[in-house]
């Protein structure tokens, strides 16, 4: 009842389930697993276009499990009884295992702060080609009842191949919770029709078939998955809003995965994807913190200071204050909106109760969608750790992910222009300039801000995105040089 209860006012606040599990990377997974599936649901008919973000809210698409190639990833087992398998793809030899596992266990996406080696339905490939995205799966018990004539062909197959009774792969929502949902809600609800054309194209390159050696292993091994769709199925984001009267950043996620995606000539596929997959979760933890923000009625908009620093200094002091703060306002924001609700209940005593009884667990119950903002944060690489004393900076790829959406193609900005425009888009503070006009010009010393703006020109020319032309010029790329 209590989780009935989260999952109510989550989404009301929200506008889309926010949960740890479902955190970091799993959200631009999932958004590629649905552009991919529109994609192979129309690749094989020629008199359909595979329009990767028509603006409809029940489009078909079709799910990879890839559950046989993260089962050798993670040295699962290989479902019993499928001779048929093992005669394909040779895995009766030790040499062939081996070799597999150690290509596809490199391609696994990293969590941070997993302590342990997870199932194999807890692994997920990185999507470098479009033959590597797949969709969440997980294991269940393969019924005898499987078996009848009247099941699909699929799971008579399935149901043949192995006993009743054992745990087998099955495609479906584990770790995906619709973070992925609502960004290619997002981007498919574009209202500028040439930037939706764009990011359509640019997509669409990254999802395709990529015919290259890496991608053509995956897909042979893709044909022997133990679950798969046969069909391509319906999918409704009907429930998911963007809210976009309360927050910039579904705008912001246009306009960023624009400019990311569009650099088809300029920066090699994995980039570009590695660009997307920190970018995505980015915005929706952002998004998170905004709607909380605007729910207990703050007018001013979020300054977040980015620490660039070695040494433990002020400025990191007031970092580590300004997650707190943040992660303190997405908790009271879930308690003002279950009151809300609970006032909105009056006459049905049952949804009263619930919500009633929802507030005083509400301690527990909001950890989830809090871990959501800060571990999506951490995992991104836009907090310096996943646990302990946190603050906010960019490691490398992230920083590489806002320089591609923020910069467009081909163009380039004076670094004080760009760390003015990060501060206008995003709320970002790194230098003394930059700090002056926003709400933290009095909590930090401006040497310390003089001297993190030097450390930030410093991350962005050894990532190769600043060019230093004299000692008053340097100027910030999209792309590396």
């Amino acid at each position: 009842m209590a989780d009935r209860s989260k999952a109510e006012v989550v989404l009301r606040l929200f506008g889309v389930n926010l949960e740890q599990q479902g955190r970091g990377f799993y959200v631009s997974l999932e958004m590629l697993a649905i552009a991919r599936g529109v994609y192979l649901a129309h690749a094989e008919d020629p008199e359909t276009v595979a329009d990767l973000l028509d603006n409809r809210a029940d489009a078909s698409y079709k799910r990879t499990s890839h559950d046989l190639a993260r089962r050798i990833a993670t040295k699962a087992r290989i479902v019993e009884g499928d001779e048929e398998l093992g005669k394909a793809v040779e895995l009766d030899s030790p040499e062939t295992i081996e070799t597999l596992h150690a290509l596809f266990s490199s391609l696994l996406v990293e969590i941070p702060g997993r302590r342990t080696q997870p199932s194999w339905f807890g692994a997920h490939i990185y999507p470098f080609v479009g033959e590597l995205i797949h969709y969440d799966a997980v294991e269940r018990r393969i019924k005898q009842s499987d078996a009848s004539p009247k099941k699909s062909a699929k799971k008579r197959k399935q149901a043949g191949k192995v006993a009743a009774g054992i745990n087998a792969p099955s495609i479906e929502r584990y770790l995906f919770r619709d973070g992925g949902s609502w960004a290619y809600k997002v981007l498919r609800s574009d209202f500028d029709p040439d930037r939706k054309e764009t990011t359509r194209q640019g997509l669409r390159d990254l999802v395709q078939d990529s015919g290259t050696p890496l991608g053509n292993l995956a897909k042979a091994l893709s044909m022997h998955d133990f679950d798969y769709d046969e069909e391509p199925v319906e999918s409704s984001d009907s429930e998911i809003k963007l809210h976009e009267d309360l927050s910039p950043w579904p705008e912001l996620l246009r306009d960023g995965a624009r400019n990311i995606v569009a650099r088809t000539a300029a920066v090699p596929r994995a980039k570009r994807t590695e660009s997307l997959m920190h970018w995505v979760p980015y915005c929706l933890a952002r998004h998170q913190l905004q709607l909380a923000r605007q729910k207990l009625g703050a007018i001013d908009r979020e300054s977040i200071l980015l620490d660039f620093g070695n040494e433990a200094t002020p400025l990191r002091r007031e970092s580590q204050k300004n997650l707190a703060g943040f992660r303190n306002d997405i908790v009271n924001a879930i308690n003002a909106q279950a009151r809300e609700m609970i006032k909105e209940a009056e006459g049905d005593e049952s949804r009263r109760q619930r919500y009633e009884r929802f507030t005083k667990e509400v301690g527990t119950a909001v950890q989830s969608p809090r871990g959501f903002f800060s571990e999506t944060l951490a995992a991104v690489g836009a907090l310096n750790a996943p646990v302990g004393r946190r603050h906010f900076t960019m490691k490398p790829p992230m920083l590489e992910s806002l320089v591609s959406a923020t910069v467009p193609q081909g163009t380039e900005l004076e670094f004080d222009q760009f760390c003015a425009l990060i501060y206008e888009k995003y709320g970002l503070v790194v230098e003394n300039k930059v700090a002056a006009r926003s709400p933290l010009a009095s909590e930090v010393d401006q040497s310390f801000l003089d001297h993190n703006g030097k450390a930030f020109r410093e991350k962005l020319a050894a990532i190769g995105l600043l060019t230093q032309y004299s000692d008053a010029t340097s100027m910030v790329q999209g792309e590396p040089r």
